[in-house]
């Protein structure tokens, strides 16, 4: 018990000393030996900020009733890794994106824009069309929305 209650106390001294060491993420991350890494890590790649990527033809959309604009990118010469579905209000005010990434045969998904329920359902809804033969893309979570209209 003795030993217990002397283990306790030294942990309960060693954990402040050791959180004190080391720094908050949002600190570490900006130092300059791990900031290139930390921004690296956190940018879209080219082919999405820079807009060099292969795509189609916008297509008119209705999600909820409302008109909205459809596109679909990809990497250049890797379009069935890399992937991203986009809609566009009509007048260009707000965009948002689902970025979709395959690496070793898993599905990686992202949400850019924080779009509503019912567009991000649309964006799924999206990649599931351009990719009937990926697993899991048909599933319940790809969820509904209204068919393009020509």
């Amino acid at each position: 018990m003795r030993f217990s209650l002397l283990l306790l106390s030294a942990l309960g001294l060693a954990t402040p000393a050791l959180a004190a060491e080391l720094p908050v993420t949002a600190e570490f991350a900006a130092q300059p030996a791990f900031a290139p890494a930390y921004h690296a890590m956190s940018t879209l790649p080219p082919w999405v900020s820079e807009l060099k990527a292969t795509s189609v033809p916008v297509e008119k959309t209705s999600i909820d009733g409302k008109p909205y604009l459809l596109g679909h990118l990809c990497k250049p010469h890797d379009c069935a890794a890399y992937q991203m579905e986009v809609v566009f209000t009509p007048d260009g005010h707000k965009a948002w994106g689902f970025l979709s990434v395959v690496t070793n045969g898993a599905l990686y998904q992202m949400p850019l824009g924080e779009p509503s329920a019912p567009i991000l359902a649309a964006l799924r809804a999206a990649y599931a069309t351009n990719n009937p033969e990926h697993p899991g893309c048909n599933s319940p979570a790809a969820g509904k929305t209204d068919q393009p209209t020509p």
